[in-house]
Parts: structure tokens; C-alpha cells; sequence
């Protein structure tokens, strides 16, 4: 509305405040709105305001909103009566008309509900018995009133902002007058006790590292990676801050020191991130696991026994599958026998996992996006445990004259090196068959040999720089690990079950599965601490930059 209107806007609801029931639209009054109002729409017009402050009683929640509604209809319907052509349409227009104000009134009062400043609320909620003494204690209670979740935020707007009574809150709410009457008790001494309070935790965020383990068709970017939609600052403190036990919002407020509404938006994208679960109605928690402090402190403490009661059996064993293998005519190109050995260790305990399984391992349920995965979280530094944590990446192929499995294990001293794509295992099988390459597996060949995979000997030819077993080979291995390792794998299974017996402890209960999961890769991840083992007793030598990887012939 322009100037005119406003002034227009201030007489009517004055006097319709004053007798609301009987306001009497005056000629001179609605002059001064338009002059050229005919004195017959004055009387239509006149006679349609009891009728319409009673329609608009029953569409609002007090005696405000149904003035302002009243008058705003009526001015709208001063501004268009010349546009009906028919006077006996007269009521269905005025109604029509009458029912796009009332579209229009409520999402401008929603608006300026979710603009009004922390200053009007506090203003109204305590101006008749609370003296600020300082502004810190102002600022103190207009964070308190941001913090508190919607159930209560929402009563204390209603009742002070809106001058509802308990009565129509509940009606509005649809909840009872007594849990109305509650909250709003409630609320005021939420707000009272926070304003001379200062909470440090919000000057210390915590901080998260989220990455996911699973199947998913994800590359970063065209198609983001699940982590990269909750990896804000706010989401993991949410996160970290209901790991161990849910939370309210109030409570994630309150420690994060973050207004409640920020919280609920985030917690609404957590949910449909499958980030967090709901125990009740008003709490969350976190549903993935954290590797925190606790657990990082369990490895240390805990593996080096484990290894200790395992390497020499596990090192001797080893270097004779080792000399088994390699009597077989198997090439580990420049590999060293301490690489060597490693890298069949862990290739048996990947392999006979699931027949000496420490927990039960279920699969990774379908998540929103169709991928079967679940997050994993590192407090601070992203460590997973201290001597504990080997991962594993499988790459294959579908090579027309059979199939090229590359795996790849990650792990302390061994350096991590990206993985290749099937079109890249292609190109070192064609290398493996003696095929001559095309322009196009040229280039790709330049590259492999930069990364690491391919290699030129003394004469230039390209050959591959990874150990490859045959399938004959692989068979061998299978054979020999079930004869050299029959007795070893039991006990070893033993002592990795002792290990978790502690550990899966430090984990929340209601993340049973994802722990049972964890525990199910331990007993190939712990290997790391028997690595180190041999590494510190010089069994082994392991150069810098080396890593742990091998071509397999399916």
C-alpha cells in the first residue's frame, strides 16, 4: 500500500478496535480512499461488515487478526468494486474476493512471524517483571529464546507476539489447553534460567571426518557422494554431539549454541539422509559409527598384544607360502620378500574371512539413493583405531579374452595409489598377452607407467609392475594357505575375538550391526598391527613408497 493507504489502514483499525461489531464506513472516510466510489457500493459495502468480521473470527485465532482480515477485505473490495459487471453477483465476488485476502493475510502473518526479531519477543515476554542489567544478559535471553525447539518457541510467538489465549493456542495446536498452559510455563522459565548463562561449548565445534563404505555408482561430482550432503560444520556437531545418546533439539542447541530452528532444518536433512534415527518423538541420534578419542585409545593399548602373541607363527607361516608361491614361477616384479609376504597375508585373511568370521556380518541394507552403504566418522584427526585399519579396493574388468581383477590394500607403511578403471586393467592385460597396443591404450599405457603399474625392463619393452597371478597360481594359493594355515587361522581367529571382546563395547548398542560389521573387517585390519610387528623387529623391510597389490587372472 501506498501513503494513503496506510493512513486509511491506521483510521479503520483504530475505530474497528473501538466497536468492531458497529464500525460505520463513513463517506468521508472512504473518500479519502477513492473519490470516485459510488455511494450505492458505499452501502453494499456497509452492509457487508458484520457478516464479514464473522467470517473472519472463524478463520483467525483472535480479535486482532479478525480486525486487520475485516478491513483488509473491505479495502479490497473498495479497490475493485467497479470491475463487477454484474450487480447480482454481487456476494459471490465479494467472497471470492474474500477468500484471496485471506490466502494473501496468512503468508504475509507467516512471514513476518519468522522475521520478527528476538528483540520483540523478549520485549513481550518479560517487559513487566524483568530488569536487564547489562546487555550480555540481553543477549542472553534472546539466545535462549532462538534455542528452544519449535513446541515451545512457537506457544511463547502465539501467546505474547499474537495475544492468543491458552485456549486458542490449543485450538490452533490442536493439542489440549493444559499441555498449552504447561509449555508456556515452561518456556518463560527455559528462557529465565538461560539469561545468565554462557555456554562454551559453542566456541569449541567439533569436527568430523564422514566418508561412506559400501556399493554406490558415486564419482564425486555429476553424482556426489552421500557424506558430502550432511558434511557441514553444523551437521557433524549435531552428529557428534548425539552419538553416544540422543539428544533433544534443545539440548543440540544449547551445546552447539545455535538457534533451535537452524537445528530442526538441519536434523529434517539428516533424516532424509539417513544420518540419523529418531528413539522418540523428540530426540535424534546418530545412526553410523564415530571413531572417537575412547576408541582410538582402544588400539594402541590392546593390538600390540595382539600382535605379539601372533607375529612370529604368522611371519614364519607366511615366508612359507611366500617360497611356495614364488617356486611357482610367480612374478612380484620388483617386489622384495617383506612386501611379499605382506601382501599374502593380507590376500589369505580376505579370503577366509567369512570362514573364521569374529561377528556376524550383515550386508549394508538399500539406502534412499539405491546403494547399499553406511557412513563412517573420525573425530579430529581421522584416525581409525591406532595400529588397527587396513582398507580394500577391487577393480575388474570384462576383457574379451577373460576377466582381470585388480586388488589394492591400504595400509601403514604402504603408500595408498588410486585405483585403476577397468578400461585401464584392460590395457595391462593386453600388456600381459602381448597384444600390440592401439594409439588410444598407448596413451593409457604412458600413464600406468607414471602411476606406478606399468613398466619398461632393460630392452623397452612395457611390462607390468604388479604381481599377477595366473589362475593356476591363485588356485595354488587357495590349496596352500588351507594346508600351511590349518592350525594358525583358528588360533588367530581366537585371539582377534578376545581383541573385540573389548572393543566392540566402547561402541552405542543401537549401532549393533554397523559394530558387528567393524568387528567383521577387524580380522583382516588388525593385520596392520603384526605388519608393524615385523617392521619394528626387522623381520621385514618395507621401502618408502611401496604398496600392497596384485592382478589376478579369473
Amino acid at each position: 500500500m501506498g501513503t494513503r493507504d496506510s493512513n486509511i489502514n491506521c483510521v479503520c483499525k483504530k475505530q474497528l478496535s473501538e466497536n468492531p461489531k458497529n464500525f460505520p464506513i463513513e463517506s468521508t472516510l472512504i473518500a479519502l480512499y477513492n473519490q470516485e466510489v459510488k455511494k450505492v457500493d458505499y452501502a453494499r459495502i456497509t452492509e457487508m461488515l458484520d457478516k464479514t468480521f464473522a467470517w473472519s473470527v472463524a478463520r483467525t485465532f483472535s480479535r486482532e487478526e479478525a480486525e486487520e482480515l475485516t478491513q483488509e477485505i473491505l479495502f479490497q473490495a473498495l479497490k475493485s468494486i467497479s470491475e463487477l459487471r454484474d450487480d447480482n453477483k454481487f456476494e459471490p465476488w465479494f467472497w471470492r474476493l474474500a477468500s484471496i485476502t485471506l490466502k494473501v493475510f496468512k503468508r504475509v502473518k507467516a512471514k513476518n512471524r519468522s522475521i520478527m526479531s528476538f528483540d520483540e519477543v523478549t520485549a513481550l515476554v518479560f517487559e513487566d517483571d524483568y530488569n536487564f542489567e547489562s546487555d550480555e544478559e540481553y543477549q542472553n535471553l534472546r539466545r535462549s529464546i532462538a534455542q528452544m525447539s519449535a513446541a515451545y518457541r512457537d506457544i511463547i510467538v502465539m501467546h505474547y507476539y499474537d495475544n492468543l489465549s491458552c485456549k486458542a493456542i490449543s485450538q490452533k495446536l490442536g493439542m489440549p489447553e493444559g499441555t498449552v498452559m504447561y509449555r508456556l510455563s515452561m518456556a518463560r522459565n527455559k528462557i529465565k534460567e538461560g539469561c545468565n548463562q554462557m555456554n562454551e561449548t559453542a566456541l569449541k565445534p567439533a569436527q568430523l571426518k564422514i566418508r561412506i563404505h559400501g556399493e554406490g555408482n558415486y564419482n564425486g561430482e555429476d553424482r556426489p557422494f552421500p557424506w558430502q550432503y550432511i558434511d557441514d560444520a553444523l551437521s557433524q556437531n549435531i552428529l557428534w554431539y548425539s552419538y553416544r545418546e540422543p539428544k533433544t533439539v534443545e539440548e543440540l542447541s544449547s551445546l552447539t549454541g545455535v538457534p533451535a530452528f537452524y537445528i530442526e532444518d538441519r536434523i529434517d536433512n539428516l533424516i532424509k539422509r539417513e544420518a540419523v534415527i529418531q528413539p522418540t518423538k523428540k530426540t535424534v541420534q546418530a545412526n553410523f559409527l564415530i571413531f572417537d578419542k575412547e576408541i582410538n585409545a582402544y588400539a594402541p593399548a590392546h593390538s600390540s598384544d595382539f600382535a605379539a602373541t601372533v607375529s612370529e607363527d604368522f611371519y614364519r607361516l607366511s615366508l612359507q607360502l611366500a617360497e611356495k608361491m614364488l617356486s611357482s614361477g610367480l612374478q612380484i616384479s620388483n617386489r622384495n620378500m617383506g612386501e611379499f609376504q605382506c601382501l599374502l597375508s593380507v590376500m589369505l585373511l580376505d579370503k577366509f574371512v567369512p570362514d573364521y568370521r569374529p561377528t556376524e556380518y550383515k550386508r549394508f541394507e538399500t539406502r534412499y539413493d539405491g546403494g547399499r552403504w553406511e557412513y563412517t566418522g573420525f573425530y579430529n584427526d581421522g584416525s581409525c583405531g591406532g595400529d588397527v585399519g587396513i582398507s580394500m579396493e577391487k577393480s575388474m574388468n570384462n576383457f574379451e579374452n577373460g576377466k582381470l581383477a585388480h586388488y589394492s590394500y591400504h595400509f601403514a607403511p604402504f603408500a595408498y595409489r588410486k585405483m585403476m578403471f577397468s578400461h585401464e586393467i584392460d590395457v595391462c592385460q593386453s600388456v600381459l598377452q602381448g597384444h600390440e597396443l592401439s594409439e588410444a591404450q598407448k596413451e593409457t599405457a604412458a600413464k600406468l607407467i607414471a602411476d606406478g603399474y606399468l613398466a619398461k625392463d632393460e630392452s623397452g619393452k612395457i611390462v607390468c609392475a604388479v604381481p599377477v597371478f595366473t589362475k593356476e597360481q591363485y588356485d595354488l594359493f587357495l590349496v596352500s594357505v588351507k594346508t600351511i594355515f590349518a592350525d594358525f587361522l583358528p588360533f588367530y581367529a581366537e585371539e582377534v575375538k578376545k581383541y573385540l571382546d573389548g572393543y566392540i563395547k566402547l561402541f552405542p548398542k543401537h549401532l549393533k550391526d554397523a559394530t558387528e560389521r567393524n568387528g567383521f573387517h577387524v580380522f583382516v585390519a588388525i593385520f596392520k598391527a603384526v605388519a608393524a610387528n615385523w617392521l619394528r623387529s626387522g623381520k621385514i623391510n618395507i621401502p618408502n613408497g611401496a604398496v600392497c597389490d596384485a592382478l589376478i587372472i579369473m
